[in-house]
């Protein structure tokens, strides 16, 4: 609307520029013909009736040129009108879009909320395929995931522990003949009870050891899916856990069989249990229709307590002790989080159990609903994210990605690897977070960018701040990309789109300037096919008009880095026609006039051609400086945001390490702890001993003062020597009768002493 105006103003100005002229000619033509007779005879009759023709015509000219001013000012008003009832119904638009996409996302955040569970891995003739709808599912979680996953025989309740923490009654398929009901892998997603930021997963497996299955190596699978895929696993038996429990759980013995932490080849034996404690799930051994009390040796014990006296080895090392302790070795050592709850029966009632999914809670027993209550509340405040090495979070669209992997591995007949599932991962992941970055780099190029940019800085200015933004989203969203590939790519990538953008910015600049130009000039072509400046004096006022069009091409902002060309590119088309005025213009003034004013044309084209060349020059060089300033902030970036990374993941290596340490440092205190307990054994065994001997040494006859002092003298020297004398004397009674002989030796001789000291004070006091 500006612009509109600012045309008005032309037109107006020009007109009065007009009037101005034909106001002087009529004055000039007054005083011609009142002049002298020499004045007069300069213009012959006929020059003069041909002057007065064209003061006609032009006035003629000037009242048409009126008239369409009036006309188009008229249409502009009009033209303003309609321009701000299309912005008032765009406004109206906009609003109606944004509470249509506030709709939609409300209805894809709630379309996550499964309301029954899908099969995830099916188990059809004992082949394993992957549900692609249910890989859709997850790729639509952006959430880290907490993966519940159940194990355990069939017929024992499984599916209706996993419908408990989903919160409803029912879900997973709950049987009551004596045929599995599940077969393969079922999945239920729900949002997390406690944790907004966190997407609850349920897995529900089939029953092992089902005797209508064929061959045995599906469970194993079975099993070792559920603990690469789980956070929490969880083993469901019933009864006790007794040796034949361990049996059952067999399959634990075979994880490292059917699980491989690396995939290279020198690992082909039994890898470090520690390198499966780093990614294996906490373990929950659920004991259902447990009818005993939990008492060992008379005392009450806690659930982990019976569990853990449960995992105790069977000392010995015969074949069969080392076949029974193989479960528990295995269980203590991949395992090193566990936990165990016991379940009362949920009622006495046969037919209740048949269709327990409906039956309402009121009718349970009171001890099983407590107990069922304690365990989805532990589920829900102690059970971890799903993580990979080093901590990285596992999402609804990784989860998919591994479950992938792991099958296709297991149907080409090799065992999965968890190196290589992580590559597979960090490929489509990172190529992900590369496309990511990108199109982050795109968009906020194609928001922040108002083209054409004013100048060259400010392109690269904010191409620099997208950069680190699409840089920090990469960072975001990719890990494992230790070589910098991806990264490097990105890099590529926002280079070429920044060219493109470069390459937008002159065509939007030269595309502006020049309807800039042709609106600025619109007055001036009309005032050229009107004729009006085919005058005495025209070609002044064609360069007056053409000065104030530059002038007001120089004013308008943001013309971009064409502006220059674009300007002169008109100036060149307007040569021709700037000549044609002049040829006009010198037929009606003086030639010499006409000369010099063509030769200060030229001088003041070279000099804006010289400045234009100089000024290119300029530009030219500051684009360069700037462009290397970037380049150089660009990569500043690049290296501190790697650095950020590597120092994140030598915090958690070292975590790691520090955690381990502490397991192996337990250990060696209850090692520790065993070898006190024998010295301590040992010298229990010694005092009895010497209480032994000392009250064999009472029972004889002795005279009692010699037996105090012999025990006078032991106590002493044992006192004195604990670990040497003490012990020298209890298990030699040889010292005890030297004391005795010792005691009974000095006794005598000081008896002696004394009695010759008095004979021979009565024989001194006699004489005397």
């Amino acid at each position: 609307m500006m612009e509109l105006e600012r045309r008005l103003d032309d037109h107006e100005r020009i007109l009065e520029e007009l009037r101005g002229r034909m106001t002087d000619g009529g004055r000039e033509m007054k005083t011609t013909s009142a002049g002298d007779k020499g004045e007069a005879s300069a213009f012959p009759g006929r020059e003069k009736e041909l002057l007065e023709q064209h003061a006609k015509a032009l006035q003629q000219d000037l009242e048409d040129q009126e008239e369409a001013f009036r006309r188009f000012r008229a249409q502009m008003i009009e033209e303003i009108r309609e321009i701000e009832t299309a912005q008032r119904q765009m406004d109206e638009r906009i609003k109606i879009l944004e509470e249509i996409l506030l709709g939609y996302q409300v209805a894809m955040a709630s379309a996550l909320n499964m309301t029954d569970p899908i099969c995830l891995i099916e188990n059809n003739n004992e082949l394993l395929s992957v549900n692609q709808e249910a890989l859709e599912i997850l790729e639509k979680i952006s959430q880290p995931v907490v993966v519940v996953a159940i194990v355990g025989l069939y017929r024992t309740g499984k599916s209706y522990l996993m419908n408990r923490l989903a919160g409803q009654n029912h879900g997973f398929r709950v049987g009551s003949t004596v045929q599995s009901e599940t077969k393969g892998i079922w999945m239920w997603c729900v949002p997390h009870p406690s944790k907004p930021d966190r997407t609850l997963v349920l897995l529900d497996t089939e029953g092992l050891g089902d005797v209508e299955k064929g061959d045995s190596k599906n469970d194993s699978w079975i099993f070792a899916l559920a603990v690469l895929l789980s956070s929490v696993f969880v083993y469901n038996s019933t009864n006790t856990i007794n040796h034949q429990a361990l049996e059952q759980l067999h399959y634990v013995t075979e994880l490292t069989e059917l699980i491989r932490t690396k995939s290279s080849s020198e690992n082909d034996g039994v890898e470090d249990c520690t390198e499966f404690v780093s990614f294996f799930p906490d373990f929950i051994w659920i004991v259902r229709d447990f009818t005993l009390d939990l008492k060992l040796h008379g005392h009450p014990v806690t659930e982990d307590e019976y569990l853990e006296n449960a995992l105790k080895l069977i000392p010995g090392n015969n074949p069969k002790a080392q076949i029974s302790n193989l479960p528990r070795e295995c269980i203590r050592n991949f395992f090193p989080k566990r936990k165990c709850f016991v379940f009362d029966r949920p009622t006495d009632k046969k037919n209740l159990l048949a269709s327990i999914e409906n039956v309402s809670e009121d009718q349970l027993d009171p001890d099983f609903l407590e107990q069922a209550n304690n365990f989805c509340s532990y589920i829900f405040t102690n059970a971890k994210t799903k993580t990979l090495s080093d901590g990285i979070p596992v999402t609804g669209k990784r989860l998919g990605i591994l479950v992938v992997a792991y099958v296709d591995a297991i149907n080409t007949g090799d065992v999965p690897c968890l190196e290589n599932a992580v590559a597979t991962l960090a490929q489509l992941e990172n190529s992900a977070a590369m496309q990511k970055a990108a199109d982050h780099y795109s968009e906020q190029m194609a928001q922040r960018l108002d083209l054409p940019a004013d100048t060259y800085l400010e392109l690269l200015e904010v191409h620099a701040d997208c950069e680190c933004e699409a840089i920090a989203v990469f960072m975001e969203h990719s890990f494992k990309d230790d070589t910098q590939e991806f990264q490097k790519m990105l890099v590529e990538i926002i280079k070429n789109k920044k060219e493109g953008f470069v390459l937008q910015n002159e065509e939007a600049s030269a595309k502006y300037c020049q309807e800039k130009l042709d609106q600025l000039s619109e007055t001036l072509v009309e005032c050229i096919s009107a004729g009006m400046f085919s005058v005495p004096g025209g070609h002044e006022l064609y360069r007056r008009a053409k000065q104030r069009l530059e002038w007001d091409y120089c004013h308008v902002l943001r013309k971009g880095v064409q502006a220059d060309k674009v300007l002169q590119r008109f100036l060149q088309a307007q040569v021709a026609t700037e000549k044609s005025i002049l040829q006009t213009d010198k037929a009606l003034t003086d030639g010499q006039k006409a000369i010099a004013e063509e030769r200060a044309r030229k001088e003041a084209a070279e000099k804006a051609q010289e400045r234009l060349k100089q000024e290119l020059l300029n530009q030219k060089l500051q684009e360069q400086e700037q462009q290397l300033a970037a380049q150089k902030g660009s990569f500043q970036e690049n290296i501190d945001q790697l650095r950020k990374k590597l120092e994140r993941e030598l915090e958690y290596r070292l975590r790691e390490q520090n955690m381990m340490l502490e397991r192996k440092l337990k250990t060696q205190e209850v090692l520790l702890g065993k070898v006190f307990e024998r010295r301590s054994e040992k010298m229990n065994a010694e005092i009895d001993h010497l209480r032994n001997i000392i009250a064999g040494t009472d029972s004889d006859d002795t005279h009692w003062v010699v037996k105090a002092f012999v025990n006078f003298v032991i106590r002493i020297i044992s006192a004195i020597f604990p670990r040497n004398t003490s012990t020298l004397f209890v298990r030699n009674t040889m010292y005890v009768f030297w004391l005795r002989g010792f005691f009974w030796g000095a006794f005598f001789h000081f008896l002696f002493f004394w009695v010759c000291n008095l004979i021979f004070y009565i024989c001194f006091y006699y004489y005397s």
